[in-house]
């Protein structure tokens, strides 16, 4: 979950300029009709063929740092890529291999803002520390599977993930997915969501759907406040905690259900398969088929504005839509990209200091980074 920016100013547009041909999953617009801003696209990284330093295998996340240095996390190359804001390649951290520092499958990136990086990759060891230069500084926290996920750093030495871990009650053997507050351990130190399910091999489908791709939530490092929408099909619901846990409200909003097409079923149940049987050579007996619920669910993804604005993304709009609600839980207005409409589940977003980064995950030719500028 990535920060999503709220700048409001008086007029309405959006100019491409300095982007080089365009593609056709090219992002061309990004309008709040209620509060109205800006939004330009003003360069571009990654191209198909040509100089590797510039073509990328599978963009996993992305961060910017204070100084407004891109940093790019690229699953297939392993690797670590820097990029000057306006697009220069300066640096590559790290490698695909087995040795010191080297990386296998990387997942996601900390930007822990004291000049050092941190990258989880399970299968070279768990979380890695790397200085800004490249230095590897060692491996902090053992872990291979059960990983951190989608780390939002919030001081030095903490970070809100969501996690799961497996306990015994009797014979019965509990899956839990926490969302919490991890000092850089295994163990949170606050745990604002948690919910339990029974582990049973022949449902790993439904139990995935449920308990981790269908719960939102983001945090805020300034105030330290943490939002969590859990699973709900019918109600739209995002609850907010204070840094120590504390529920200190609950944002609620009018729904009316959208049902899902017969091929946007089929698509999920085959996202699902497809990404858990993975390894299904290992796990015979692991039932990866799911049952998806037939209506989209009212809220589909958190982003924190750093101005204290909660974006909340509305499920089953054909253009992305999303509600702002200001720091006192009050609705602040929408905002929509028309120029996703379709395919606005495919993009990921990052938010630096004074510009945002955009890539596609699915594009329909290859993978490249956008460039936008709020005037």
């Amino acid at each position: 979950m990535k920060l999503f920016l709220f700048v409001p100013i008086a007029a309405l547009s959006l100019v491409m300029v300095s982007c080089g041909d365009r593609s056709p999953d090219t992002p061309e617009a990004a309008e709040d009709k209620d509060t109205g801003f800006i939004i330009e696209v003003v360069d571009s990284i990654g191209i198909e063929m040509g100089d590797s330093l510039y073509v990328f295998g599978a963009i996993t996340d992305v961060e910017i740092l204070e100084d407004g240095t891109i940093m790019v996390l690229d699953g297939s190359y392993a690797n670590i890529r820097m990029f000057s804001p306006e697009g220069r390649h300066l640096s590559t951290i790290s490698k695909r291999g087995e040795g010191p520092g080297e990386l296998s499958h990387p997942k996601s990136l900390f930007n822990w803002n004291d000049g050092t990086i941190g990258v989880i990759d399970p299968n070279s060891g768990g979380v890695h520390r790397f200085s800004e230069d490249g230095q590897w500084l060692g491996l902090e926290l053992a872990v291979s599977h059960n990983i951190p996920a989608d780390p939002i750093v919030m001081s030095d030495s903490e970070f809100v993930c969501h996690k799961a871990r497996f306990d015994m009650d009797g014979e019965t053997v509990n899956e839990i997915a926490t969302i919490g507050l991890f000092p850089v351990s295994l163990t949170p130190r606050i745990s604002y969501w948690e919910k339990t399910e029974a582990w049973d091999p022949g449902n790993m489908g439904n139990l995935t759907l449920e308990l981790f791709l269908t719960n939102y939530w983001t945090a805020d490092p300034a105030t330290g406040r943490v939002f969590v929408c859990p699973f709900n099909e019918d109600q739209y619901s995002i609850q907010c905690f204070n840094g120590d846990g504390s529920l200190t409200g609950t944002i609620t909003r009018e729904h009316t259900p959208v049902p899902k097409t017969a091929e946007e079923i089929q698509e999920e149940k085959d996202f699902i398969v497809f990404t858990l049987g993975g390894n299904s050579e290992n796990n015979h007996g692991f039932n990866y088929d799911c049952d998806p619920w037939p209506n989209h669910l009212p809220v589909t993804g958190l982003y924190m504005g750093p101005r204290g604005n909660l974006w909340a993304r509305r499920g089953g709009a054909d253009i992305p839509t999303f509600d702002i609600w200001d720091e006192n839980l009050e609705h602040a207005g929408t905002a929509s990209i028309p120029s996703m409409e379709g395919s606005g589940a495919n993009w990921r977003m990052t938010f630096g200091p004074d510009f945002i980064v955009t890539w596609n995950e699915n594009p329909e030719n290859f993978q490249k980074l956008y460039i936008l500028k709020v005037q």
